[in-house]
């Protein structure tokens, strides 16, 4: 018997790839993001973070792969975690 999947929010899905990329500083391929942190579509949370999360995201230096069965080589675009969002300070309340 398997278990259900865990709902898992925006957030939680962000953390993972910040996490990755800031221990990666010289840039991460979408491909490395997604192994690493086990997302749906990568590149939907990495627009999220961005768009939404406030996340820093830029792109990093591109890197030369050799293609799969062949000896060529193409250029895969990197991403690099420039800072995460500002916590929100929570402020005392005067109750009196």
């Amino acid at each position: 018997m398997t278990a259900a999947p865990l709902a898992d929010t925006r957030e939680a899905q962000a953390e993972r790839p910040a996490d990755f990329m800031e221990a990666h500083p010289e840039g991460t391929t979408v491909t490395e993001i997604n192994a690493a942190a086990d997302l749906g579509s990568a590149t939907k949370v990495l627009s999220v973070m961005r768009r939404e999360l406030g996340y820093g995201i830029r792109r990093g230096p591109d890197r030369r792969v050799v293609c799969a069965r062949s000896n060529k080589r193409r250029r895969v675009r990197t991403y690099v975690l420039t800072h995460r969002p500002a916590r929100a300070v929570q402020l005392p309340l005067a109750l009196e």
